[in-house]
């Protein structure tokens, strides 16, 4: 069987946190010295690893009530403690972004981490041209899985949506369930960073960032 071929991207949107950067054990750090400050239970960093990957003003108002943002102004503190010393780049992560440079041009993260922490992690980097936009969690009026993240993007590069697509096609790569509801919810195609599909044939799923620049050559090959 021939394997299939997406549409060549005129655009790609990442997801930051574990898929561009290593960022689960920062953030099990981080959440775990805020569940002990309130003596909460502290899951396994397995168990914490399958969540859904939502923003915190989706998340802890449900877990704390009227305490949600004293919270995670103890998250963010502790979160701020680690990670721009440990701030680690997948491998491959480096050289996809400079392909989609030279061969797409336009390129956005849309995350659900805090905006202003996000961008100080690509500006750490020296990653800001890379992008043309980078939209983090409260810089829109709703965080993934809602659109307006990728809309926000959009407006940026003049992308203009179609009956629920965008005019062009727009890969939207992630490790997270909000990331693929995201991808549905903007019209992009949904690429999900895991070992295993999980999501069936509407979803490209792809190892790492090196199966997903060797995806793009194969697509740019073929068009």
């Amino acid at each position: 069987m021939d394997k299939p071929c997406y549409p060549f991207p005129k655009a790609v949107i990442f997801d930051w946190d574990n898929t561009l950067i290593d960022s689960f054990p920062t953030i099990y750090k981080a959440m775990s010295e805020m569940l002990s400050h309130y003596k909460m239970p502290v899951p396994s960093y397995e168990e914490y690893t399958g969540h859904l990957g939502l923003s915190l003003r989706d998340t802890f108002p449900e877990m704390f009530g009227d305490k949600w943002e004293e919270a995670r102004d103890i998250y963010l503190t502790a979160f701020q403690k680690y990670h721009l010393e440990t701030l680690t780049p997948f491998d491959g992560a480096l050289e996809l972004l400079k392909f989609i440079k030279e061969r797409i041009g336009c390129c956005f993260v849309v995350s659900n981490k805090t905006g202003f922490i996000l961008r100080k992690e690509v500006e750490h980097l020296g990653w800001e041209g890379f992008f043309d936009a980078v939209c983090g969690a409260t810089d829109c009026a709703k965080d993934k899985p809602a659109p307006d993240p990728v809309y926000a993007c959009f407006e940026k590069t003049g992308i203009e949506m179609k009956d629920g697509k965008p005019s062009v096609p727009v890969w939207f790569v992630g490790d997270g369930d909000a990331d693929i509801l995201c991808a549905r919810n903007s019209g992009c195609l949904p690429v999900r960073i895991a070992e295993e599909n999980k999501d069936g044939a509407e979803v490209l799923t792809l190892k790492n960032c090196r199966e997903v620049l060797s995806e793009l050559y194969f697509c740019a090959g073929t068009r």
